[in-house]
């Protein structure tokens, strides 16, 4: 007979009660119990970062040093204090932030005031202002935000942190470039 118990750490052990049927069963027995817990505890931990993997993220900005890096999208010839990116409208985005600093930072930004459909994935808080949408990330996490691009009639939205960017000359301020697709000569 099988004895499942949690420990203070929160781990399960399981342990075999010998009964008739003998010692080669119990220790089948404990094994597969073994496998199944352990099958569990990485099912658990896997969820967010299976989710991830879902979802090729388009755009990778990483916040460090109360500075936004471009790591990952296609980014204009600016210096990194001046970070920026180039979007392609009408097209399904993902844009993956993540937090390496050691405080929460907002990505904040009209654009997101202007998608219909904006969907997340991970830890974050929504963010509301008077003229902008975003998500605060909490240090150490990552978030990410899928969305179509609208065709807002506008080529240019800044970004920034609400917390470390919202005066003109702080370090934690962006800009995305909305790109139109050429019209085709015929």
């Amino acid at each position: 007979m099988q004895v499942v118990r949690q420990t203070r750490d929160g781990i399960f052990t399981a342990e075999c009660v010998r009964d008739k049927q003998g010692k080669d069963d119990n220790v089948l027995s404990r094994l597969s119990l073994t496998a199944l817990v352990i099958a569990a505890g990485l099912w658990i931990a896997g969820i967010s970062s299976a989710e991830e993997l879902l979802y090729e993220p388009d755009v990778v900005l990483v916040m460090k040093d109360k500075v936004f890096h471009v790591v990952k999208g296609i980014q204009s010839e600016n210096p990194p204090a001046n970070p920026a990116f180039s979007l392609p409208v009408g097209r399904d985005l993902v844009v993956l932030l993540r937090n390496e600093d050691n405080v929460a930072h907002e990505f904040v930004s009209p654009l997101l005031m202007k998608v219909d459909d904006l969907q997340l994935s991970g830890r974050a808080t929504l963010i509301y202002t008077l003229t902008a949408v975003g998500v605060r990330v909490e240090s150490g996490d990552s978030v990410l935000l899928r969305f179509d691009i609208p065709d807002a009639g506008f080529d240019q939205f800044h970004f920034w942190c609400n917390i470390h960017g919202k005066l003109l000359d702080d370090t934690m301020r962006g800009e995305i470039f909305i790109l139109h697709a050429k019209p085709s000569s015929q």
